[in-house]
């Protein structure tokens, strides 16, 4: 843990700033996005950011009832989306889809188009962290990373992609690694499996790029730990959530993404706070911890 944060200092003086972020709209009404993970954290944070500017908005997600570990179920989540409309006829749907069940995907997607006449664009963020070792990974464990951020998110996908690539300002944007990260140290030895099926997405983002080269294809992925579900359960409780950043610095890094020019944005291998540096908005927000330091913040270990 130490050694990752170490890499910090560094990272902060590599910050990138891009050109090709410059908005194209600054309206989206009347266009229509789905989010799978939507429920909660980055993905219902997406969702809000991009219904506040005007877009229908249809959420993927498996919790329909109260889970005592889990914040709300896709009905709460489409409710917030609606309280962030801000005055536009923004819409949402709420959709409970296992996307490890191909017919689930198929009844969500008939769903969305039946209701909001096609797709504009797809946020793939769900995904399963199981966080083990070669010979300590499970069967199950390795099933369900599989089922959910391979053949799940391509499946997603490829159904959208269907739209999207009919529509005149269409977007695919993974919630992915920088593809680039693998070839950096060996940090991923201790959960191979996870840290595949993760870049098995942005893998998924660099071909799609030159399949359908016109449509915005990009990976977004966050430089610090984020204030979400997976970090407070599984990484490293209240305690990791203080020095993490709220997942609204993905929210509002995805929006900006969409909103740019599909032409000029894609192909990319996103880091929220790079987006938002090139349009020199201010980072210190994000922070749950206010008073903490850039240094003090946990990094991503992908980062």
């Amino acid at each position: 843990m130490n050694a990752i944060k170490n890499r910090y200092t560094y990272v902060l003086k590599s910050i990138k700033k891009h050109s090709f972020l410059k908005p194209k709209l600054t309206d989206l009404s009347g266009k229509t996005y789905v989010i799978s993970g939507g429920t909660r954290g980055i993905g219902l944070s997406i969702g809000k950011h991009l219904a506040a500017l005007g877009a229908n908005i249809a959420l993927l997600g498996k919790t329909s009832e109260p889970h005592p570990k889990l914040e709300g179920t896709i009905y709460t989540a489409c409710q917030e989306v609606m309280m962030c409309k801000n005055g536009t006829d923004s819409k949402a749907l709420g959709l409970v889809c296992d996307i490890r069940k191909p017919e689930s995907i198929d009844k969500a997607i008939d769903t969305v188009v039946n209701d909001f006449g096609s797709i504009d664009g797809v946020i793939l963020n769900a995904s399963a962290l199981c966080l083990s070792p070669t010979l300590k990974q499970t069967d199950k464990e390795i099933e369900l990373m599989t089922g959910v951020n391979i053949n799940g998110t391509f499946r997603v996908g490829q159904r959208c992609l269907k739209y999207i690539k009919e529509s005149e300002h269409g977007n695919v944007l993974l919630i992915s690694p920088p593809i680039e990260m693998l070839y950096e140290d060996d940090w991923w030895i201790n959960h191979l499996y996870y840290s595949m099926s993760k870049f098995n997405m942005s893998l998924m983002g660099k071909f799609w790029n030159k399949e359908f080269p016109n449509v915005g294809v990009n990976t977004l992925w966050p430089r610090t730990t984020l204030n979400t579900a997976p970090v407070r359960n599984i990484l490293g409780g209240d305690a990791m959530a203080q020095i993490s950043r709220s997942p609204d610095i993905m929210g509002e890094a995805a929006k900006h993404i969409i909103c740019a020019d599909p032409k000029l944005c894609t192909g990319k291998n996103l880091i929220d706070d790079e987006v938002l540096s090139s349009l020199d908005i201010p980072l210190e927000q994000y922070k749950v911890n206010k008073d903490l330091s850039d240094k003090e913040l946990m990094p991503d270990f992908f980062c």
